[in-house]
């Protein structure tokens, strides 16, 4: 999480378990792990109703029941934020991580983990992750040159713009690199 680490953002929405002032120093808090929590636990209540079963190797689901797993460590920081619901908030729609491209026609907001898929899957930093993915598997090298770059580029475009298909992605990029 350090690429989205960002100490500005506020922290009402990190957990109890989080200690504000871990050995006993509360700048540790202030100045690093605030950065990653205050985006990080506003996004995982989308989870707040999913359990994992270890014994049956699948994920259960409690509806408008906060798993457990929300209260471990609650003595850590008991004025910290208690999950009531699977509403999660996209934090990093503020600050440097704007940067990343949300969606201005997405809320930012949501229930549940579907809801939240879909708010990071359409990012613009999920596309381009995806296409730069399908190029170097394809490619079998790096992105190399300002004309590698700007190939990823429009692809991504045509990727977002034609609803996310990423055979499209790889067959371009394969035309795109036939012959390397």
């Amino acid at each position: 999480l350090e690429q989205v680490k960002d100490i500005t953002l506020p922290p009402d929405r990190i957990r109890q378990d989080v200690a504000r002032s871990p050995g006993g120093d509360s700048r540790i808090f202030l100045n690093n792990c605030i950065g990653c929590h205050n985006g990080m636990d506003p996004l995982a209540q989308a989870f707040a109703y999913y359990q994992y079963d270890v014994d049956n190797g699948r994920m259960t689901y409690t509806p408008n029941t906060v798993e457990a797993k929300y209260s471990i460590n609650s003595t850590n920081f008991e004025p910290g934020f208690i999950t009531p619901d699977d509403r999660w908030d996209n934090y990093w729609r503020k600050g440097q991580n704007q940067l990343l491209g949300w969606d201005d026609s997405r809320p930012g907001f949501g229930n549940g983990a579907k809801t939240m898929g879909e708010e990071l899957a359409n990012s613009d930093a999920f596309a381009h992750c995806q296409v730069e993915k399908v190029f170097k598997t394809v490619c079998f090298r790096e992105p190399a040159d300002a004309l590698d770059r700007e190939k990823i580029d429009d692809v991504t475009e045509a990727f977002k713009t034609t609803g996310y298909k990423l055979k499209d992605v790889f067959a371009e990029t394969a035309v795109y690199c036939m012959g390397d």
